[in-house]
């Protein structure tokens, strides 16, 4: 459950900027015809640092939330959530080292950074889908739709690992992570608005259904944010190409 509105932005934002880093990296490859791999974005180990460092943080959050206790005397949903909270943090944590390990020892490390990755998202959206005991509609579904994007992500993974060089299907993995960070931080404030005159209401069945209907709203402008990407990179590349081999007929042309 999102207990805080940090508790869902801040997670959110790393999925955001990682979806959006790792489009860059893959497209920039593409127009570089260079074959796409999963761990050509981590060249240098500065990412997968970053990432362990963030989920350090998080974890050590969700530890303190739950008063670094695993039973508690009294009953409580918040502190299983905490648990599981720290078990996804865990999981991400995981494919940072797994990144480092694939930096180093590439041809093992391909197949473990896909198979940490895939792992990770799978079990985070069975968590989320476990983490709903006792919960209004609103906040049920909201959760669940988190969910359905992390399975996606994990779905995209597994077709990556037998067809690493598909840009389509590489721009669709960045593009479900995208929406997964983005839709992190919306939930935070559908279920906890700062907004008193927009506030929603957590066991109208309408709401629910105007959630999916943000969601796909999401999923829809990332899709035409992604496509502007790709098109500007496009035009980018093909404006230095085209440039350089007018340089080089004006040195051709100058030797002679």
């Amino acid at each position: 459950v999102v207990s805080t509105q940090s508790t869902g932005i801040f997670p959110g934002s790393v999925f955001f900027f990682m979806g959006c880093w790792y489009l860059f990296n893959s497209l920039r490859n593409f127009h570089l015809q260079e074959v796409y791999v999963h761990q050509n974005v981590f060249s240098k180990p500065l990412e997968p640092l970053g990432k362990i460092l963030v989920c350090i943080v998080g974890m050590l959050t969700e530890c303190f939330s739950a008063d670094w206790l695993l039973f508690m005397k009294e009953e409580s949903t918040k502190d299983s959530a905490d648990w599981q909270h720290f078990t996804m943090y865990l999981l991400f944590m995981i494919t940072g080292l797994c990144d480092i390990i694939c930096s180093k020892y590439k041809r093992v490390g391909r197949t473990i950074s896909y198979m940490s990755y895939i792992s990770a998202y799978l079990i985070e959206s069975a968590l989320f889908l476990a983490h709903l005991h006792g919960r209004p509609m609103l906040d049920v579904q909201c959760h669940k739709l988190i969910a359905y994007s992390g399975i996606g992500v994990s779905l995209t993974l597994i077709y990556l690992l037998y067809n690493p060089s598909s840009i389509v299907a590489t721009a669709l993995y960045c593009s479900l992570i995208v929406v997964h960070g983005l839709w992190f931080c919306e939930v935070a404030f559908i279920i906890l608005s700062p907004f008193k005159n927009t506030s929603w209401k957590m066991d109208s069945a309408a709401h629910a259904m105007l959630a999916n209907v943000f969601f796909c709203w999401t999923f829809l402008g990332v899709v035409v944010l992604m496509s502007g990407v790709a098109v500007v990179l496009d035009k980018h590349y093909k404006y230095r190409d085209n440039r350089t081999r007018h340089i080089e007929m004006n040195g051709l042309l100058e030797s002679e």
